[in-house]
């Protein structure tokens, strides 16, 4: 591991803080989990190992996916500044020895720990061993179980890196649903959150520092105790706007850095606060009224947002007529940006599979749908894309996924680890570019007809807001919202009869989320631009260097295992953590790059090898016009002659925002909005593949403030601007403008043609088609 301050003299490492300065190369952590542990208490591992997937993901550190075998068989642990064990109570005898010698060893070169639970205090029989030894290294002891449902997570020291957003004793925590095994320092440390009620608490998160190494103790994060729960369906069964991950990525950065002096990168999977994809499971397959409804519903969200699904079929369902109808419906789809997966063969995955039912199941799924849409004239390639059907399959089992699909969504833990996400390749050996997603809380199987469920649908909707609106307000960092979703919910299919809430309509429910996805700025990748994403967040390497306002990264894609993945960075970003000054002025490889938002830089597609990525910072926001947002993966933005040139890639809808201070014209986009909150923010969108110019004006003081067909060019003179306008897509097409100078004629096509003025705009509705807009001034 490469910390460059450690090899610096004392002296000169002061002088460094002092000044503001530092650097790091090669961040890079471990996620550790046992198989003894996966064999004896499976579900709290898999959701552990699942949660702090996306906790690195949103710290923005690479990772690899480890063992305990690895770190007891001696493996070259120097490149992980931190290891993290997620849940690492039991531990074979064999390997307990070799777990000792090979911390021992990596505390003595100055590596962090984070330890998720107790760590080997059982041996692979989930009975007690004498760990004393990882204890006095470690310095831990274990006071018991404590709590139950009227405990909760509050914060005892804010004085720390970790917890230096939030006021001493503010919740972090709604009320826990269970008791947690404590996990403390024997002597000494920072209690940085407390578990407890009004009468006694003992620590949750606790942090110390032991020579050049880091640790932090966390009393059972990832366990029925749903410490991070979003929403739980047990008492006090609300909504609660859980902060645990963002003190675990506080936490995270400071096992790898300590307390950083000046501002630093962190990658995030994309330049917005929320990535969505829809996940459809095809469980009523064989309701062929059912699809057909379900498909068009979700392809219009597309058009409307660009939100698109992995979209599952159960193969064996369908009846062989219904092929002819399915085929288009999921080329259609497939057209849109959606990917059609597959939901197993016969939907009965259980945990008596073997590899012939394996084969069976998962291939011959495969086989079935690209036979099928083949044979209709609908060739939509290799399906890679499996979707959990029924229960949670074993990570054991995951060699039996990867070996055949490079995406996986699952399900199961949810209502206690919330997020799970990432390139997750434990026992997925196999396939290092296998990409996992758990599905974010709730789905709406259990929201509708789960018998221990029972909720309206109006309650439904605002508990799914609720969710939406945290990850996208509280969380950020591109953080994934990928609910689940079934063909018979959306359309309402009947139910027996339950002890629960029947609802007569579940489409109010789904509206609100299309609404959601409608009128946010969210990123919206196709399956397999957000697989290549999560490949490049675990797999890429990076350093920098700070000084004063000034920060350098060196982005380096060698290591990538797929040239592909390249071509997908675009629409990524890089948060500048811990500053509060904006972003100024950006290079990426020595050239101009007007992308960035605040503290964001949008990236575009990067070279395979080291980029160089230049930020310079300030104490005001910028004022010279630059791109903001952007929906869809952007392969590049240019400085022109005569502007901002933008690339964008989309089959569906792309949204972007540009700050547009300058007077100008936005050339390309399908429609488009300026200045609508007095903040000269221009919204628009593509319907297409496009490149969009924001084209700065010399002449004139002019702005489009509203228009609803593309603008292909203009010509300016002192006394006129004159647009040449495509057809429009809407029913009928107008354009709004301001103008310093007043209007004297208007034509159209040579036309003299009327304006309606109001809200300080001028407005012109045109016949179809297109057209020469000229506007003279006086």
């Amino acid at each position: 591991m490469k910390h460059r301050l450690q090899v610096l003299p004392f002296l000169l490492v002061m002088t460094l803080s002092a000044l503001g300065n530092s650097a790091f190369d090669n961040p890079r952590v471990g996620i550790v989990i046992s198989r003894a542990g996966v064999e004896n208490q499976w579900e709290v591992v898999q959701m552990a190992a699942h949660g702090w997937g996306a906790a690195v993901n949103l710290a923005g550190i690479p990772y690899d996916c480890l063992f305990v075998e690895d770190v007891a068989g001696g493996k070259d642990l120097s490149r992980y500044q931190a290891l993290i064990f997620a849940q690492c109570a039991d531990v074979a005898d064999a390997r307990y020895p070799g777990l000792v010698s090979g911390l021992k060893s990596y505390l003595a070169q100055g590596g962090s720990v984070i330890l998720d639970g107790r760590l080997a205090v059982n041996d692979e029989r989930s009975q007690e061993r004498d760990h004393s030894a990882l204890d006095g290294l470690l310095g831990l002891r274990y006071p018991g179980y404590f709590g139950d449902k009227y405990d909760r997570i509050r914060v005892s020291d804010n004085d720390h890196y970790a917890t230096r957003s939030f006021a001493p004793g503010q919740f972090i925590t709604q009320h826990l649903a269970e008791g947690l095994n404590i996990v403390a320092f024997a002597e000494g440390g920072q209690v940085l959150l407390q578990h407890g009620d009004e009468q006694e608490t003992r620590p949750f998160l606790s942090v110390k520092e032991s020579g050049r190494s880091r640790i932090a103790l966390l009393s059972d994060l990832s366990t029925w105790s749903g410490a991070p729960s979003f929403f739980r369906n047990a008492q006090p069964q609300v909504f609660y706007a859980n902060q645990l991950f963002n003190v675990l990525i506080g936490t995270l950065q400071w096992a790898v850095y300590g307390d950083p002096t000046g501002p630093f990168p962190v990658p995030q999977l994309s330049n917005a606060n929320l990535t969505a994809i829809i996940r459809h499971d095809g469980d009523a397959s064989r309701n062929l009224e059912a699809q057909v409804t379900t498909m068009n519903y979700i392809t219009d969200i597309a058009r409307e947002s660009g939100v698109v699904a992995v979209y599952s079929w159960v193969s064996s369902f369908p009846e062989a007529e219904h092929w002819k109808t399915l085929a288009p419906l999921g080329k259609m789809l497939e057209d849109f940006g959606g990917e059609i997966s597959t939901h197993s063969r016969y939907h009965r995955i259980d945990e008596a599979m073997t590899p012939a039912r394996w084969e069976d199941e998962l291939s011959g799924s495969v086989k079935e749908i690209e036979d099928n849409m083949k044979a209709q004239g609908y060739d939509v390639g290799r399906v890679i894309h499996f979707i959990n059907p029924g229960n949670t399959i074993r990570m054991r089992d995951y060699g039996e996924v990867s070996r055949r699909f490079s995406f996986y969504m699952t399900h199961g833990f949810e209502q206690d680890m919330p997020l799970g996400w990432g390139n997750l390749t434990w026992f997925a050996e196999n396939n290092p570019d296998f990409v996992l997603l758990e599905n974010i809380p709730s789905p709406d199987y259990q929201w509708f007809y789960d018998p221990e469920w029972s909720y309206t649908t109006q309650q439904i909707t605002a508990y799914e807001e609720a969710i939406f609106d945290h990850l996208y307000q509280n969380i950020g960092r591109g953080a994934i919202f990928n609910e689940m979703w079934h063909d018979y919910s959306i359309t309402t299919q009947p139910q027996r009869p339950k002890e629960r809430i029947v609802n007569e309509r579940n489409l109010a429910f789904y509206d609100a989320m299309r609404a959601k996805f409608a009128t946010h700025d969210i990123y919206c990748p196709t399956p397999d631009d957000l697989g290549h994403k999560l490949r490049a967040m675990a797999q890429w390497n990076y350093g920098w260097t700070s000084s004063g306002n000034k920060l350098e990264m060196r982005l380096d894609l060698s290591a990538v295992h797929l040239d592909e993945v390249a071509d997908f960075t675009g629409g990524m970003g890089i948060k500048i953590e811990n500053s509060g000054d904006y972003i100024q002025k950006v290079t990426i490889n020595g050239v101009p790059h007007r992308a960035f938002h605040d503290r964001v830089v949008i990236l575009p597609n990067l070279a395979k090898g080291p980029n160089i990525i230049k930020v310079e910072l300030g104490p005001l926001p910028p004022q010279m016009s630059h791109l903001r947002f952007v929906s869809k993966r952007m392969p590049a933005i240019r400085e022109t002659a005569g502007g901002l040139e933008v690339e964008l890639l989309t089959k569906s809808k792309a949204k972007f925002a540009f700050y547009a201070a300058e007077p100008c014209v936005l050339l390309n986009a399908d429609w488009q909005e300026w200045n609508r909150q007095n903040n000269r923010i221009l919204n628009g969108y593509v319907t297409s593949d496009r490149s969009v110019l924001l084209k700065l004006l010399t002449k004139t003081d002019f702005r489009i403030t509203r228009a609803n067909l593309p603008v292909k060019s203009l010509r300016e003179s002192e006394n006129s601007i004159t647009l040449t306008l495509a057809p429009g897509n809407a029913g009928s097409s107008e354009l709004s403008f301001q103008c310093a100078r007043k209007p004297a004629k208007v034509r159209w096509n040579g036309k003299e043609i009327a304006t309606a003025f109001q809200r300080q705009s001028h407005t012109v509705s045109l016949p179809g088609g297109g057209g020469e807009l000229e506007i003279m001034f006086e």
